[in-house]
Formats: structure tokens, sequence, C-alpha cells
């Protein structure tokens, strides 16, 4: 596994949890549950994000997290690569 690596995760928000996240632009966001991701831009867009748009009260997210493994091994925070 390299040391650094992207990985994407698509969703869609309520247009009430947009507006909040908004307001918090270039701060830390945590998730207190497991999370899913892909290293594939195009499928956690395509398959998640967009779909969200279906839906006029949400809107479609996609974020993008930079992982440093050196990082991580240090924490307490779990993180597995799953692969076919």
């Amino acid at each position: 596994m390299p040391t650094n690596f992207q990985v994407f995760r698509g969703q869609g928000l309520s247009m009430e949890d947009f507006e909040k996240m908004k307001k918090t632009k270039g701060g830390l966001m945590s998730f207190n549950n497991f999370l899913s991701t892909s290293r594939s831009r195009e499928i956690s867009f395509k398959r998640f994000a967009r779909p969200a748009t279906k839906n006029p009260s949400s809107v479609g997210i996609l974020f993008v997290m930079n992982i440093d493994t050196a990082i991580c091994m240090k924490s307490s925070t779990p993180f597995a690569e799953v692969s076919k």
C-alpha cells in the first residue's frame, strides 16, 4: 500500500445539511461510523453522488480524502483496503 493515496466518497445530503457543511468549508470533518470509499472518482460520483440529485430536496456530494498511512498507523483509527 502506498504511503499517501487519495480516496473518494459520493453521497447525498439534505439541503439543510449541505448548507451547514458549506459554513465549515476549509475545516475538519469527522465521521463516527463506517466509511466506505473508492479509489475511483468516477465510480463514487456516478454511483453515489449523482443519483442523489434525482431528489429535489437533496444534493450530491463528492468527498475527496487524502490518506497518509504513516499518520493512520500511529493513531487508533482503523482503516483497510478491501479489494475484489
